[in-house]
C-alpha cells in the first residue's frame, strides 16, 4: 500500500472507527446508569420489604445484613423515595406505626457494589468485543471505499511511466545533437543552441525528477558513506559553473537512505545553490552530527516557508517542482529536511538523516 493509500486509509478508518466507538461508549454509559438505577430500585424495595416485616413482627424479625433503629424527628414533608448511600450501606427512612417516630433501616451495601462492579465488567466486555468487531469492520470498508482510486492511481501511475519512458528517447536524441552541433566551429557561439541546450538538460532533469518520483514507494534504503557522491557532484558542479567556490568538508559520513533518490535530491538542491548564486559566489557543505548542510551565497529566498510547496518559485526560470520532489523523497526516507534564508546574504538548507 502506498503513502498516500495508506494515508486515505488511516484517515478513512480513524473517522469511521473514532464515530462508532464514541456511539458505543456513550451507548454503554447510558445502559450503566439505567441498570445502576435498576440496582437501586431493588435495594429500596428490599429495605422497604424488610421494614414491612419488622413491623408486622414487633420487631421480632432478623436479616443477615440489614439492621435498624428507632428515630423520634418531624418531618415536615416525607420523600417515601428517600434512599442515601453512604461509604458502608445503604440507609432510608421508613414511617413506624407511631407518629414522630420512623424506623432508620441500613443495608449492607458488600452485595450492591458486588453487583455494580459486574455489571461494569459486564459492559466492558461487551464494548471491547464490540470494537474489535467495528475495528475489523471499519477496516473492511476503508479497503472497500479504496478500490475505486488505487485502480485509478494505478492506471494514472502506468500512463505517466509510460509517458515518462517515451520523453526520455527524444530528450537524450536532442542532447546528443547538441554534442554534435557544438562541434561544429560555425556553431560554438550560438546562442540559440545554448537556449536549447539549457532547455533540454532542464527536461532531462525533469524527467530523473519524475522518474525517481515514481519509484518513492519501491525503493529500498541502504547504509552507505554519503563523502564519495557528495565529492563527486561537489567536482561535477565545480566543472559546471567555474565561476563558483564549491568547498566540501565531509568526512565517514555514513545514512540509512536509497542512493538513487538521495543523489537526485543532492542534485536538484546544489542545481538550486548553484543557479541562484551571485556571479563568482560560492557554495559550502559541510557534516556535523547525523546533519548535511549545504550554504549558497545567493541572493536569499523571500518567502523560504513556501519553497517546498509544489510549483512556488520566485523566478520565471525553472518548473517549481524540483524542491517539493526533494521534500517528497526525503519523507519517504525518513529525512527531515528545513531551510533558512536571508535576503542578501543566502540560504542555508539542512538534511537531518534518521
Amino acid at each position: 500500500m502506498k503513502s498516500h493509500e495508506k494515508g486515505a486509509f488511516w484517515r478513512f478508518f480513524l473517522i469511521y472507527f473514532a464515530s462508532v466507538a464514541l456511539l458505543i461508549t456513550v451507548s454503554g454509559y447510558f445502559y450503566f446508569r439505567q441498570q445502576k438505577e435498576a440496582l437501586v430500585s431493588h435495594e429500596q424495595f428490599s429495605i422497604i420489604w424488610y421494614a414491612r416485616m419488622l413491623k408486622t413482627t414487633g420487631f421480632a424479625y432478623t436479616k443477615e445484613g440489614f439492621t435498624y433503629e428507632i428515630v423520634e424527628r418531624r418531618i415536615e414533608r416525607f420523600d417515601p423515595q428517600n434512599l442515601k448511600i453512604t461509604p458502608c450501606c445503604i440507609e432510608k427512612i421508613v414511617p413506624s406505626r407511631q407518629n414522630g417516630r420512623y424506623i432508620l433501616v441500613k443495608k449492607d451495601r458488600k452485595e450492591f457494589d458486588r453487583r455494580i462492579d459486574s455489571l461494569i465488567a459486564w459492559i466492558v466486555a461487551v464494548q471491547i468485543v464490540l470494537l474489535l468487531l467495528f475495528a475489523l469492520i471499519s477496516m473492511a470498508l476503508a479497503q472497500i471505499s479504496l478500490r475505486p482510486m488505487r485502480e485509478a492511481i494505478v492506471r494514472l501511475d502506468r500512463f505517466a511511466k509510460d509517458l515518462i519512458h517515451d520523453l526520455n528517447t527524444p530528450v537524450t536524441s536532442i542532447l546528443l545533437n547538441l554534442r554534435l552541433l557544438k562541434k561544429d566551429r560555425s556553431c560554438t557561439q550560438k546562442r540559440e543552441l545554448q537556449r536549447i541546450e539549457t532547455s533540454a538538460n532542464e527536461i532531462a532533469a525533469l524527467y530523473r525528477n519524475l522518474n525517481i518520483l515514481l519509484e518513492e514507494e519501491t525503493f529500498k534504503t541502504t547504509r552507505f558513506d554519503l563523502c564519495p557522491m557528495l565529492d563527486e557532484l561537489a567536482e561535477h558542479y565545480r566543472l559546471r559553473f567555474p565561476d563558483l567556490t564549491i568547498e566540501l568538508r565531509c568526512g565517514n559520513f555514513v545514512v540509512t537512505a536509497n542512493a538513487a533518490a538521495m543523489k537526485q535530491v543532492l542534485h536538484n538542491l546544489l542545481t538550486n545553490a548553484c543557479k541562484y548564486n551571485r556571479k563568482n559566489g560560492n557554495v559550502e557543505i559541510w557534516t556535523r552530527g547525523k546533519r548535511l548542510f549545504i550554504k549558497d551565497g545567493g541572493h536569499g529566498i523571500e518567502h523560504v516557508e513556501k519553497i517546498f510547496q509544489r510549483h512556488y518559485k520566485e523566478s520565471e526560470s525553472g518548473s517549481g517542482i524540483g524542491l517539493h520532489i526533494v521534500k517528497t523523497l526525503c519523507d519517504a526516507m525518513g529525512i527531515e529536511i528545513t531551510a533558512e534564508s536571508r535576503k542578501g546574504i543566502g540560504t542555508v538548507v539542512t538534511l537531518e538523516f534518521p
